[in-house]
């Protein structure tokens, strides 16, 4: 589990981004039962919400936060916190509280902040959001920029604008795929997001060549609602999409 002591020595950061942490994430949890949905369906992360505007956002200090994060590590699931623009005080506390392993950062964070997660033992998972519509790799490589660098991985989202993603935009799958064939290995460490549901997402894989996908919206039911049939379709659908590509 993450945790993040206030002081020690210094780890320069990674001069590639890290392996994706996870295959299948189910973010938003609200209940223990989304746990278990999630756990029963056979994804491997789920993502608990800490920003106060979301539908999903959860109160790091209620005890319905932690009975969740309990049942996540009872059933053996990577738990992600994701934070938008929190201090590092704030996400220090509640990765410290919850014994998250990884932290999402979704915000207009700096580089720095991220930086001085990693210094402390946390490991980061950086959020790009990106228009929609094609984009040229040089495009996408510079929406990354000092990310590249900051020894974090990547998770490519749709921009949402204010809202900060969970809206159910789809990228352009196709230049994904052209970005990351041609940075090949350097471009390992990435998650794909953005628009995903039970029927998109065999093609989203196949046509992008995600090896690491990210949901939210696309199995809810109605909106902020997670829907146990609905992960349930979505995990068998990536597995499908998995043996196509």
């Amino acid at each position: 589990m993450t945790t993040l002591p206030p002081s020690g020595p210094t780890t320069p950061p990674t001069t590639r981004s890290l392996r994706s942490p996870f295959a299948i994430k189910i973010c938003g949890m609200r209940s223990v039962q989304d746990v278990w949905a999630v756990a029963d369906a056979g994804a491997d992360a789920v993502g608990l919400n800490f920003y106060g505007p979301s539908v999903r956002s959860l109160n790091p200090d209620a005890d319905e936060t932690f009975q969740i994060n309990d049942a996540a590590r009872q059933a053996g699931l990577i738990q992600v916190g994701l934070f938008v623009n929190h201090d590092l005080a704030f996400i220090q506390r509640v990765v410290e509280s919850l014994q998250l392993d990884w932290i999402q950062l979704h915000g207009d964070e700096p580089v720095t902040l991220a930086e001085e997660l990693i210094r402390r033992g946390g490991r980061v998972l950086r959020a790009i959001r990106l228009p929609r519509g094609n984009l040229e790799p040089g495009q996408i490589d510079a929406a990354i920029g000092q990310w590249n660098d900051a020894g974090v991985s990547l998770l490519l989202d749709a921009d949402a604008g204010a809202s900060f993603g969970g809206g159910g935009q789809s990228l352009d799958w196709p230049s994904i795929r052209d970005w990351a064939d041609r940075r090949g290995e350097s471009a390992a460490g990435w998650v794909l997001a953005g628009g995903l549901n039970p029927e998109n997402v065999p093609e989203a894989i196949r046509i992008s060549g995600a090896t690491s996908v990210d949901v939210a919206s696309g199995v809810e039911q109605p909106k902020g609602q997670k829907n146990a049939e609905k992960i349930r379709q979505f995990v068998a659908a990536v597995r499908r999409g998995e043996e196509a590509l």
